[in-house]
């Protein structure tokens, strides 16, 4: 079966071989054929150009195909660096899909919402903590922007200042029982045994 080979023009140089379809052709069987491999693809195995070849109807060599495709990553790379540099339809077209290819894997986003969780609670979680979010609320009754930055703390460091908070509320409770019971000494000590709590005879 003959293949193509490139036309030139009056100057020399050497006219377009591939179209824009079988640019595209060739990055959508390179996504299909490599889907099972973390990008970046670094190489391009023999039965992957074959199916490219065969994809695009045997119109062009092996050899076409991987000077293409270095092409078209070299062009992606230049692209990623200057985005100015897309400015066609095509261009968008072709860096998305070789952005598939040869781009940064990125995290899912289940792994960052983990990580959300991490190192916040939701602000039904701060219900966790009544005392500290009670005592909040009390000094800063409209300004709700500490409940965003307490999500943004650990768990644990919510626990302890919450527990902080219990601590103190016994400490008063024990102090208002203990000025209970000195005012009745006193008042006792004042109005000797005709007085009572509520200065009554």
């Amino acid at each position: 079966m003959s293949r193509p080979s490139p036309s030139t023009t009056p100057n020399g140089r050497s006219s377009r071989v591939f179209s824009e379809s079988d640019e595209t052709q060739i990055l959508k069987c390179l996504i299909r054929a490599t889907k099972s491999i973390s990008p970046p693809i670094t190489t391009v195995g023999t039965p992957i150009i074959d199916r490219i070849v065969k994809r695009l109807n045997y119109k062009f060599t092996h050899s076409q195909i991987n000077d293409k495709l270095r092409r078209l990553r070299d062009k992606y790379h230049k692209h990623a660096r200057n985005k100015s540099l897309v400015r066609t339809h095509h261009d968008r077209r072709i860096f998305k899909l070789s952005k598939k290819v040869w781009g940064k894997k990125t995290a899912p986003k289940k792994n960052l919402k983990v990580e959300e969780d991490r190192t916040g609670d939701g602000v039904g979680n701060l219900e966790k903590f009544p005392y500290l979010v009670s005592e909040f609320s009390r000094v800063l009754p409209e300004n709700e922007v500490w409940k965003e930055r307490m999500k943004g703390l650990e768990e644990e460091k919510l626990r302890k200042m919450d527990q902080e908070w219990v601590f103190i509320k016994v400490e008063e409770a024990k102090l208002v029982a203990k000025k209970a019971e000195l005012i009745q000494q006193q008042i006792m000590e004042v109005m000797g045994g005709t007085g009572s709590a509520n200065g009554v005879n």
